[in-house]
């Protein structure tokens, strides 16, 4: 008892005098881990790009065992060069349909831009003789516009240097982006030994109840990123689904360019699905006001289908988080870390959530059992 008390007070205090440490050199502190993150970035992206493509490598590896009966090992290999090949398909079919219709829509915009203003300056007009006010002048605008184009040759000659400094910075993430790329590949076809090699290490230096504890951690936090990776896919593939279905109904342009953009941004849990029809918004207004609107009026509407009916049955079931959590996640996650602390708040949330809703529960439990003993 003696020799436990004493172990507990050393604890207690090595415990306290780190906390003091912690505090008086914070920022020294967080700023060494956050050069170490940095040395590590690209492996830490390897281990997500990992853990992301570990879902369809999943779903192809069990296609090609059972429907294709090959064997283990030529069903696991076959998988992992299958998942990466659908990711590049996907990028590929992303960057051929919008680059090609964002630059022709950029130059039908500056084609048509005098009949545009054109239209604005009558409609203009017709509003302000309507509300008795002065009229808006529209040329000031468009000489802007006319002053702004002539000087690119002139800010062209001034990027030039910036672009030559910055090109050693794109080599180095390019650099890092495929050390990304080959890490990822290494821990997704070896997955299972190096799992197998963690748990050994796990089991040999940590106590039986703290390595129980770990695995559970480590369960809770895998299953809800998991959930929350395949959640917000499918919340994204149904939202630009139905946002090119809607829109080929009613025959606005660049379907498949706007869909694609919103299911893209809609990756970004709640406001994610507002900046790609935002752009939406922006593409079409080149082209017509009046389908600008009507996208508008349109996108409104899914957009509460989406929030009301879609978000909450598909992404909120899945990880079991009361939709305030999830708007206190993303609000908080936003200020910290901007759109990736938006796209980690929701499933760190769901960890801590989870955690503390089964240690009540255990409690509770704990608490019957001793109540209905007496």
């Amino acid at each position: 008892m003696e020799r436990n008390r004493v172990k507990q007070s050393v604890m207690v205090i090595t415990y306290a005098a780190l906390l003091v440490l912690f505090l008086v050199y914070c920022k020294d502190i967080l700023r060494g881990v956050a050069a170490i993150i940095a040395l590590f970035k690209p492996f830490l992206a390897g281990i997500a790009i990992a853990f992301v493509l570990n879902q369809p490598y999943s779903w192809l590896r069990r296609m090609y065992t059972e429907k294709l009966h090959l064997k283990e090992k030529t069903a696991h290999y076959t998988a992992v060069a299958s998942a990466y090949m659908l990711v590049i398909a996907v990028i590929a079919a992303v960057i051929g349909v919008v680059i090609p219709q964002l630059v022709s829509s950029v130059r039908m915009f500056a084609m048509n831009l005098d009949s545009y203003l054109g239209n604005l300056q009558r409609e203009l007009d017709v509003l302000a003789g309507y509300l008795h006010m002065e009229t808006i002048d529209l040329s000031s605008i468009a000489q802007l516009v006319s002053d702004s184009i002539g000087q690119m040759d002139e800010v062209a000659g001034e990027l030039v240097p910036k672009v030559v400094s910055a090109t050693g910075n794109m080599v180095s993430s390019i650099a890092n982006l495929f050390i990304a790329l080959a890490f990822s590949v290494y821990m997704l076809a070896g997955k299972k030994k190096i799992l197998s090699q963690f748990d050994r290490i796990l089991r040999a230096y940590m106590p039986e109840q703290h390595y129980d504890h770990l695995r559970y951690l480590l369960d809770v936090i895998i299953t809800s990123f998991k959930n929350y990776i395949i959640g917000q896919s499918t919340e994204a593939v149904i939202l630009g689904s139905l946002c090119c279905i809607g829109m080929l109904i009613l025959r606005l342009d660049y379907a498949g360019m706007v869909s694609m953009v919103v299911g893209v941004t809609a990756l970004i849990p709640i406001l994610g699905a507002y900046i790609g029809g935002a752009v939406a918004v922006i593409l079409l207004f080149m082209v017509s006001p009046f389908k600008a609107l009507l996208f508008l009026i349109f996108f409104v509407i899914l957009q509460q289908v989406e929030n009301n009916v879609i978000y909450p049955r598909v992404v909120g079931g899945r990880l079991g988080l009361p939709g305030i959590w999830v708007l206190l996640a993303i609000t908080v996650g936003g200020k910290l870390g901007g759109v990736i602390g938006m796209l980690f708040g929701v499933p760190t949330t769901t960890v801590i959530y989870t955690l503390i809703k089964n240690s009540v529960r255990s409690r509770e439990r704990r608490k019957e059992q001793l109540s209905c003993k007496k």
